[in-house]
């Protein structure tokens, strides 16, 4: 099976960050947002916020700039394909962390509480997907993927003990 999975799981994940990017690429970020978040997500201050509009442009490149990494890793050897799932497990479970500390809607509480985990319709779906997966696609890569010592150094070890015995 070797490193199947880990291709199924980087494909799934690059097909999960496609569309919202698409949608705020679309209509735009402010429209987009509320697509994707909900529409009391925004409020009239953030309409006119530059900053906003910025931020989630800025989130849109990355979607696509990582949907494309995923799709590359997939024709990389299996070590930097497991290195680029861990990196993407990491970087959706800061996101996870971040849903928590500051949820992306008012009605949604803060930390301590993990309602910013469920309160965003797509962190779940997008987010939560990928960590799954990729998680099972690092796990069960062939063992054929991990290190293995040179077949010299293996040999060497070898005639080192036959000639202690």
């Amino acid at each position: 099976m070797g490193t199947l999975l880990l291709d199924i799981a980087l494909f799934v994940s690059a097909a999960l960050l496609i569309p919202p990017a698409f949608i705020v690429a679309s209509k735009g970020p402010i429209d987009g947002i509320r697509e994707l978040v909900g529409e009391d997500s925004i409020t009239a201050y953030d309409e006119e916020s530059y900053v906003l509009k910025h931020i989630v442009f800025i989130d849109c490149a990355k979607n696509w700039f990582l949907a494309a990494l995923y799709l590359a890793a997939i024709t990389m050897e299996a070590a930097a394909k497991e290195k680029v799932a861990i990196l993407a497990i990491l970087l959706m479970l800061l996101i996870g962390a971040v849903q928590v500390i500051a949820p992306a809607k008012e009605s949604i509480a803060p930390y301590p509480s993990l309602e910013g985990i469920t309160g965003n319709p797509v962190f779940l779906p997008i987010c939560g997907t990928q960590i799954v997966l990729l998680t099972l696609g690092v796990l069960f890569a062939s063992p054929a993927t991990k290190k293995k010592k040179p077949a010299a150094t293996r040999a060497t070890r070898a005639s080192t003990r036959a000639k202690r015995s």
